[in-house]
């Protein structure tokens, strides 16, 4: 062995964690998902990005390392690892015990495909039960059976809880599948979860989540969109499955981990960003339906939406930026005057009737839709004035 790799070893004898989780001829390799959507492995590896952000602990979650999951103490030097095995079910139903030890498939040798416990507790046996827990986790329950044998469906177990002879049912199993001594079996700290992330909208649970975090204060950062942030996520978890180079070393294999300080660096990076204007304007009209403001108002400013956002994306427009201009002169003297108190439609009727006043040249034969959706837009602090520019004009003629 070389002096490197020695060096690296704890006083148990043990290769240390990262030296170990690094790739292996001998790993199953499942290839980059083809869908162009996010699977449903990558939107728990996301969920699980918020829920450790929550604890407060530092973590490391890597995709495509050893199994579909694997959740680390750390990005730089890690000293346990769970491998958590995701499953998803298209139809209702329930797992039981049987399920998960079974042999697999058929292979075309005569022998069989290992059980998804063979599978994960192999992961036990190269990395060692006291710094490898192993958790199989799908969207649907799992009945396990209860100290007086009737099964009961489980959302969180350690495997270590079931009684002796269920116990013995899974080692025996894991045993033969597996050729190791069935006493050597350790079930303590291999779990089997039912995940609350749903197979429809699992975007809507994540922001749920991120939601949570923002307001309780456990970010160090207000995150507004938090809908943006876990698509923003979910996409980099998407992009780190996708590095499928051979990671000769744990250096390499960062591509496919987020730490605790990336996934903060990503959430802030939304924060600091402005949503879509489409997204603001759709909120404030949102926050008129709320109010019960006129129907046929409300209507005809939807109506204009997708023409504001357009202008609004144009900065050599000078109608657009004159309206906007107007509007945000007359906002300052509104909102010290009534803003305390004003409902947002009450905010854009006055400031559009002052600018209006003010202002009148900048808003002949606009639509007075389109002057409240722009309103709208500038009382939402959307619109960033210093960012629009003239056009170019015929260069002034010298003096003969």
């Amino acid at each position: 062995m070389s002096q490197r790799t020695s060096a690296r070893r704890p006083e148990n004898g043990q290769d240390s964690l990262d030296l170990v989780l690094r790739d292996r001829p001998i790993d199953e390799k499942n290839g980059v998902n083809a869908s162009l959507g996010f699977t449903f492995q990558q939107w728990w590896a996301a969920l699980s990005i918020a829920e450790l952000l929550g604890s407060g602990d530092d973590f490391a979650v890597g995709v495509e390392v050893k199994e579909d999951i694997a959740i680390l103490d750390s990005a730089q030097s890690p000293t346990k690892v769970e491998f958590c095995q995701v499953k998803k079910h298209e139809r209702d139903g329930v797992w039981v015990l049987k399920d998960l030890h079974k042999k697999g498939s058929k292979r075309k040798d005569g022998t069989h495909e290992n059980s998804i416990l063979a599978k994960l507790y192999a992961r036990r046996q190269e990395f060692g039960a006291s710094r490898a827990n192993l958790r199989f986790v799908s969207n649907i329950g799992v009945k396990l059976p209860n100290e007086a044998g009737a099964d009961s469906l489980t959302t969180n177990t350690d495997l270590s809880t079931l009684t002796t002879e269920q116990q013995k049912l899974v080692k025996a199993a894991v045993s033969t599948q597996l050729g190791i001594p069935e006493e050597d079996i350790d079930l303590a700290g291999v779990l089997v979860h039912k995940t609350n992330l749903p197979l429809g909208e699992p975007e809507i649970f994540v922001s749920g989540k991120l939601e949570q975090l923002s307001s309780t204060g456990q970010l160090p950062f207000q995150l507004s969109h938090t809908s943006v942030a876990a698509r923003v996520l979910a996409s980099e978890v998407q992009s780190r499955a996708s590095s499928t180079t051979y990671a000769r070393s744990f250096e390499d294999l960062k591509l496919r981990i987020i730490s605790k300080s990336q996934a903060l660096n990503i959430l802030a990076s939304v924060a600091q960003s402005r949503a879509p204007l489409s997204q603001i304007l759709e909120e404030a009209t949102a926050e008129l339906d709320r109010e019960g403001h006129p129907f046929i108002e409300r209507k005809d400013i939807k109506a204009q939406r997708v023409r504001v956002c357009a202008d609004a994306s144009d900065r050599t427009n000078m109608i657009f930026i004159g309206v906007a201009s107007a509007l945000q002169l007359a906002r300052i003297p509104i909102e010290a005057a009534i803003g305390a108190k004003a409902t947002l439609g009450e905010l854009m009727n006055e400031v559009v009737e002052e600018a209006r006043v003010s202002s009148p040249a900048e808003f002949n034969g606009l639509p007075l839709a389109y002057i409240r959706a722009v309103a709208l837009l500038v009382l939402s602090d959307a619109i960033d004035l210093t960012v629009f520019t003239a056009p170019a004009g015929p260069e002034p003629k010298e003096d003969e």
